[in-house]
């Protein structure tokens, strides 16, 4: 009857655990996920507004001539956001493998860090060299109100990228977990979180390519 026990007992621990990494899992997963959509949803009512007051422009007040963000500043934080973006992707893509080069990964998320943190900085930088006043027209408010907040996203993707490779380099295996290090729950929540962060910072490539078209290309 104890080996009964013992079994049943040895069962539990066994499916609390499996339920723990799932947990981890899922709750990465999940938040990730409702993080990108909110904030779809906040540069969407940028967006929306964009079009809206521009459709409204009976008085040629929408935009000033010459009211049009510098190249130099847009430009550049476009291009450094998206090959954060686009190397980031790559690169999660092959981590977890078993045959994955983590210090590869590190490599390229130090990399990403920095291109993030310096297009950010671009961008703060850029907003105090405006050539416009922020109330000076539709336009010129909307680009104040956006603009910031989409650097300050920039600085959370980079945060969300040094928090995962500093605890790669904190817990080397992590990235390539093998025998019983892949059914830890510390593995499950790290792999959700840098599943997540590739999506995130995916989004970010894509709403850096969507805030140029809309402030520096269009009418």
């Amino acid at each position: 009857m104890s080996e009964v026990d013992d079994a049943l007992a040895g069962q539990l621990v066994v499916d609390a655990a499996a339920h723990e990494r799932k947990a981890a899992l899922g709750s990465a997963w999940t938040g990730s996920r409702l993080f990108v959509a909110m904030s779809t949803m906040v540069f969407g009512a940028g967006a929306f507004a964009y079009f809206y007051l521009h459709s409204l422009d009976n008085n040629g007040l929408w935009r000033a001539p010459g009211q049009r963000p510098s190249a130099f500043i847009s430009v550049p934080v476009l291009a450094l956001s998206v090959a954060a973006s686009l190397l980031y992707v790559a690169i999660t893509r092959r981590a977890g493998r078993p045959n994955a080069n983590g210090n590869d990964w590190r490599v390229a998320a130090a990399i990403c860090v920095l291109l993030l943190v310096l297009a950010a900085g671009i961008q703060f930088w850029g907003m105090r060299r405006l050539l416009f006043f922020p109330g000076s027209s539709g336009f010129a408010s909307l680009y104040v109100a956006t603009m910031p907040l989409f650097g300050v996203w920039l600085l959370i993707g980079a945060y969300w990228v040094e928090v995962l490779l500093a605890r790669s380099l904190r817990v080397r295996w992590v990235l390539t977990p093998v025998g019983e290090n892949a059914d830890t729950e510390e593995a499950a929540a790290f792999a959700g979180s840098l599943d997540g962060s590739r999506l995130f910072l995916g989004f970010l490539g894509l709403l850096s390519v969507f805030l140029y078209v809309l402030f520096s290309v269009l009418k």
